[in-house]
């Protein structure tokens, strides 16, 4: 009579390993619940004990606190508008770009509405990590164009400014589709707007 297989343990995750997987797993409740999250919501969907949050992180608090600086992470971000294929009509690719930008701004700003309207401090949160917030959205928006910047290399010699200022020219005018569209607008029309503007003047040819 063979043996049956023994099974392979996975590896143990390291503590940080822990704390980054918990925090990827709260961020969607998160946006949805805010503040209010609790500790049993947290547990279930990191497929962990509630004890086992706790020895990752101090308090919910601190949990909060990692969740908001994962968000203002630019990697997922910048790593793909960077891997938008160079060899396409201008114009789409512009689209692409800017629909990447504009869909990762967006949930950071509905994250932060569902926050502050739980009741959370962003204040406190600021205070505690020591950064003026300005210097943080200076740092998103700075990581963000010169991620645009690399994109949009193969394109200099056909632009008549610096890339970096075309870069930032589109964010620029992508913010713009979130704060002037109604709720349910098509954000790809209000990109491709601005976008044609962008790249052809707003004036009619004569």
């Amino acid at each position: 009579m063979s043996e049956a297989p023994s099974r392979r343990r996975a590896p143990a995750m390291s503590p940080d390993q822990r704390r980054s997987a918990i925090v990827r797993a709260v961020l969607p409740l998160l946006a949805e619940h805010g503040a209010n999250i609790t500790t049993r919501q947290i547990a279930q969907a990191a497929g962990i004990a509630e004890g086992t949050v706790f020895r990752a992180f101090k308090d919910k608090d601190e949990l909060l606190r990692a969740c908001v600086a994962e968000a203002f992470r630019t990697d997922q971000v910048c790593a793909a508008i960077r891997q938008v294929p160079r060899d396409g009509d201008l114009t789409d690719r512009l689209g692409e770009i800017g629909a990447l930008f504009l869909d990762h701004f967006t949930q950071l700003g509905n994250l932060m509405q569902t926050l502050v309207t739980s009741g959370y401090d962003l204040q406190r949160h600021r205070a505690h990590h020591g950064r003026n917030p300005s210097d943080v959205r200076a740092e998103f928006m700075r990581n963000l164009s010169g991620a645009i910047t690399d994109a949009l290399a193969p394109d200099e010699p056909r632009l008549r400014i610096p890339v970096e200022d075309f870069a930032q020219l589109l964010l620029a005018l992508v913010v713009g589709v979130r704060f002037d569209e109604k709720p349910g607008a098509d954000h790809q029309e209000g990109i491709r707007k601005r976008v044609d503007v962008l790249l052809h003047g707003a004036l009619a040819e004569t």
